[in-house]
């Protein structure tokens, strides 16, 4: 019994494992997570409808109308954050390309917003272990090191068999 629970706890320990490190080879130029048509982030601030600790799975669309809420990329701060904000004003350049107006006055082209709270799936408290795993210190003392420590583990026992024998 005991060797089964220890084998399911390798599994799934290999399974974050992996997860983690998909995650982090899928990150895009602004270091957030983007997959064929969703982004997997956390925002750095508390606002009415999401905390910090959440995990939010957004939806890519650019199906937007005024009064909307989306996630956009805040790209006039010295780092590049996510914020959110409602959509006040929308004008149409050409086919592709929108002009969106913020609640806070800012201007952005529609290629820097990411997807609206409509399209937007929250995971409770998930968000603060994944920004603990995809650290880089989370995920060198997390991932990293264990797996360096069962390697030299696996190689002592190799040796002291190849040397019984």
């Amino acid at each position: 019994m005991k060797k089964i629970v220890v084998n399911v706890l390798i599994i799934l320990y290999f399974l974050v494992a992996v997860v983690v490190t998909y995650a982090l080879l899928s990150y895009n130029k602004y270091n957030i997570v983007e997959t064929k048509d969703k982004y997997i982030l956390t925002i750095k601030e508390d606002n009415p409808d999401f905390k910090k600790s959440d995990l939010l799975v957004v939806k890519k669309s650019q199906d937007l109308k005024e009064k909307d809420y989306v996630f956009y990329y805040d790209t006039y701060a010295t780092k590049v954050t996510v914020k959110y904000a409602k959509i006040k004003q929308i004008k149409t350049i050409n086919e592709e390309e929108q002009e969106i107006n913020l609640e806070n006055d800012l201007v952005l082209s529609s290629e820097n917003i990411l997807g609206s709270k409509k399209n937007t799936i929250s995971y409770a408290i998930i968000g603060t272990v994944f920004n603990v795993l995809t650290s880089k210190w989370g995920y060198l003392f997390i991932i990293i090191f264990p797996m360096l420590i069962a390697f030299i583990y696996e190689l002592y026992a190799i040796a002291k068999e190849v040397k019984r024998k």
